[in-house]
C-alpha cells in the first residue's frame, strides 16, 4: 500500500470521484489534509505507478490538462525527492496545513 497527496485548488470532487473509479491501481480516499489537499491509498507498492496512473486519470478531467495539481508520494516535498516517513523530523514540514 501507498500512500500519495494529490493537491488541486479546483476540480477536487471530480478528482476524487475519478479515483476513486480507477482500478489499477485501487484508490481509497483516507482523508482531506487540508484545504487543497486530500490523501489516497493505493493497493500497489510501486509508488512510482500509483502517482504516475493518478497523474494519467486528472489529465483525463474535462480540465485536467490545464488545471494546477500536484501528485507526490506521502511525505515528499517534491516529485522524485526523498520521503520522510512519520518519525522524521522534516516529515511534519510536508504538511504545512495540519
Amino acid at each position: 500500500m501507498v500512500l500519495i497527496n494529490v493537491t488541486s485548488p479546483l476540480l477536487r470532487n471530480e478528482i476524487r470521484e475519478t479515483l476513486l473509479a480507477c482500478d489499477d491501481p485501487k484508490y481509497r480516499y483516507v482523508r482531506n489534509i487540508g484545504k487543497i489537499e486530500m490523501q489516497f491509498e493505493a493497493d500497489t507498492d510501486d509508488a512510482s505507478k500509483a502517482v504516475r496512473m493518478a497523474k494519467k486519470r486528472i489529465r483525463s478531467l474535462r480540465f485536467g490538462k490545464v488545471i494546477m495539481f500536484r501528485v507526490l508520494i506521502d511525505g515528499q516535498f517534491y516529485e522524485n525527492g526523498k520521503i520522510y516517513r512519520p518519525g522524521d523530523k522534516e516529515y511534519k514540514a510536508t504538511r504545512p496545513a495540519e
